[in-house]
């Protein structure tokens, strides 16, 4: 692994940075075990802690990081690739035609592009389960909607700033959407409910287009 670097952010807070991808998403797994934080948090380049100050110095808390003890026995399972197959076009993805012409392909050629592209989740947010995706080819970058919409369908997959976003569950956005995945993002029976996490490989496959 490479050379942490820690760094105070606040009172309350402190980051990792300096690992790959799917370095930080094993040491935000090694921090979550220990049970020391209040909240783990990953970034696309970092981890985040938050801490109590009234039980950890902040000399305490950056060393307790620089000594993380990643624990490899689920690299195996970090490294498998989920495949989400997709639907394209039509009612499961009104932007595709637009996002097409937007950067001068047919949608065979955008499809094929992500369909082949190495992608990963970079990290979660901005609502729960809300899979932020990197690896897209650089020329597939579209802006933002103009104007976001007030309800995007669990399973919608949009395409943005040079990134894929999946949306988990119902709720606004303002990605293009160009498809929908046919497997459920998130499941309330399971203990992880969100099939997606930070660190993820994650692979394209069309089940379909309209």
């Amino acid at each position: 692994m490479t050379q942490l670097k820690v760094r105070l952010t606040g009172d309350d807070a402190a980051s990792v940075s300096g690992a790959k991808i799917s370095e930080l998403r094993q040491i935000s797994n090694a921090l979550r075990r220990t049970g020391d934080w209040l909240e783990v948090v990953d970034g696309i380049e970092d981890v985040t802690v938050l801490f109590d100050p009234l039980k950890m110095s902040p000399d305490k808390v950056c060393a307790s990081l620089m000594r993380v003890d990643v624990n490899s026995e689920n690299e195996e399972e970090i490294d498998e690739i989920i495949t989400l197959p997709v639907v394209f076009g039509g009612k499961d993805g009104p932007d595709l035609s637009d996002v097409c012409k937007t950067l001068g392909m047919v949608t065979d050629q955008l499809i094929d592009a992500l369909c082949r592209a190495d992608l990963y989740v970079d990290m979660m947010g901005f609502t729960p389960g809300f899979a932020y995706i990197g690896g897209v080819p650089e020329n597939l970058s579209v802006p933002r909607l103009a104007e976001p919409r007030k309800r995007v369908p669990a399973g919608s997959l949009g395409l943005a700033n040079g990134k894929c976003g999946t949306y988990a569950l119902d709720g606004p956005g303002g990605w293009p959407i160009i498809g929908r995945v046919q497997v459920d993002l998130f499941d309330a029976r399971k203990d992880q409910p969100f099939l997606l996490e930070a660190g993820r490989k994650i692979r394209l496959v069309r089940e379909g287009q309209e």
